[in-house]
């Protein structure tokens, strides 16, 4: 398991005789991963090497034929109790949901019916819009750029779930979208923090300026940040100066819940970035 061209974040040993397809790994960040194999990792295994040794470019999986790498691996002397250690046990899948479902229980926890409403409209439209952007073939080259990832995915959304023109402010003190809970929209009104990625990029990392952004002095009531591409949604939580993952919803595979991420699905998500 490798970090760049030279860094070694542990080893392991496949231990399975044949791969197997698990459908809780459909959707990892975007990453369709549902082929696995299973690998018992060794504790205490980490290593740095000097940039490159492992390769000039970083591939998700590549022989490494270096003399250094294969005499440090051969030196390592693994205890026959790890060798042996039971597996840990995998997670299952969360349910898919289609627009009805999510729609009846978003009822259920309370949404109004008149957002219900307008929000699935609203995903209609998006679900739409999003495919044409999902599919490499069709879409151009360099879109969509993150301003038209705002404008024509993002903003539809949280318009749907009671904020309004005055309460969403697009490009608000350099955050991309910025939500409020009344006005006058400052620092002290602000509820969450929207920042917005190219398509494709991870979502599961509130980190840089989106999360300075949610820290700064006199935005303690500001309790979320939600990091998307326009398509792909992660709620993280605020506790603190921290952030923990509380939700994802991914418009166009949506699903009640992920247990390998420990977290909430479609519904969690919505309800945490209505008003």
């Amino acid at each position: 398991m490798r970090l760049g061209t030279g860094d070694v974040l542990a080893v392991g040993e496949i231990v399975d005789d044949a791969a197997e397809w698990l459908d809780a790994f459909a959707d990892v960040d975007g990453w369709d991963l549902q082929h696995v194999r299973r690998v018992r990792w060794f504790p205490n295994t980490a290593k740095s090497f000097p940039p490159r040794t492992l390769g000039g470019q970083v591939r998700t999986f590549a022989a490494v034929n270096v003399d250094a790498v294969r005499a440090w691996i051969e030196s390592l002397d693994i205890p026959e109790a790890e060798r042996n250690r039971d597996l840990a046990q995998l997670p299952g899948a969360g349910n898919v949901l289609d627009a009805t479902e999510l729609g009846r229980r978003l009822f259920i926890e309370g949404l109004p019916s008149e957002h219900v409403d307008k929000l699935m409209a609203t995903f209609a439209s998006l679900q739409r819009v999003a495919s044409w952007y999902w599919n490499e073939t069709k879409r151009p080259e360099g879109r969509p750029s993150e301003q038209e990832t705002v404008c024509y995915l993002v903003i539809p959304l949280p318009l749907s779930l009671g904020w309004s023109q005055q309460t969403a402010a697009v490009q608000w003190n350099y955050v991309d979208v910025a939500l409020f809970r009344g006005m006058p929209p400052t620092d002290a009104t602000l509820a969450r923090v929207v920042e917005a990625k190219l398509l494709g990029r991870s979502v599961f990392s509130p980190v840089g300026q989106a999360r300075e952004y949610v820290l700064r002095p006199g935005r303690e009531g500001c309790d979320a940040l939600i990091v998307t591409d326009g398509i792909r949604y992660a709620l993280h939580r605020r506790a603190g100066d921290n952030f923990s993952l509380e939700a994802y919803l991914n418009i166009l595979n949506m699903r009640d819940s992920y247990p390998i991420f420990d977290c909430g699905g479609a519904v969690h998500a919505v309800l945490g970035m209505a008003r």
